[in-house]
């Protein structure tokens, strides 16, 4: 093998010579792919969990579906028919009373956020609507986040609520139904 000299040595640094630029657009382009590579999946809720159910993703990896919020649930809405807890407010609502969240031993129900991720939706069946004298739901929202017009189908306002169902349990005539927000 050859000996290899100074202008050998010479040339392979000037051929691997980096401008600050270029070393910078490396650094940059290597820290930019760890992190998209580091992102959690999104993975998109399907059902209404139990309030302060923390990210979708994150929730199912740490809930360990032992039970324990479902047993503390004093309302029984809380259901798991495929092992995760979720709500089902056919026959109750929530009372957002946070007994399911001190009764987690894993912080999958610790987010500060309640939302539940339902809404109330009306039927053309609403007492309202029909004879102008029904404001049971809007009484009943903990939230005020009903608005009712005379002979009109009451309204809701998004940003105020947060999917408990209190407004369905009195509704006499059956015209309030939750709708489940993908989210």
């Amino acid at each position: 093998m050859a000996e290899r000299d100074e202008r050998y040595y010479k040339a392979c640094m000037e051929h691997y010579t980096v401008s600050r630029r270029g070393l910078l657009r490396g650094l940059f382009s290597g820290a930019n792919r760890v992190k998209k590579e580091a992102q959690a999946p999104m993975i998109v809720r399907t059902v209404p969990r139990p309030p302060g159910a923390i990210a979708e993703a994150m929730f199912l990896q740490v809930c360990q579906e032992c039970d324990e919020c479902e047993k503390a649930c004093p309302q029984q809405v809380i259901e798991r028919p495929e092992g995760y807890p979720q709500l089902n407010l056919e026959y109750n609502d929530c009372s957002q009373c946070g007994e399911c969240q001190k009764a987690c031993p894993t912080q999958a129900l610790s987010s500060p956020t309640t939302d539940i991720g339902v809404r109330p939706t009306f039927s053309s069946r609403c007492a309202n609507r029909l004879s102008g004298y029904c404001e049971l739901c809007a009484e009943q929202c903990p939230h005020q986040a009903i608005e009712i017009r005379q002979n009109q189908v009451p309204v809701v306002k998004a940003d105020s609520c947060d999917g408990c169902g209190q407004c369905r349990t009195p509704c006499y005539s059956g015209a309030i139904t939750m709708a489940f927000l993908s989210v």
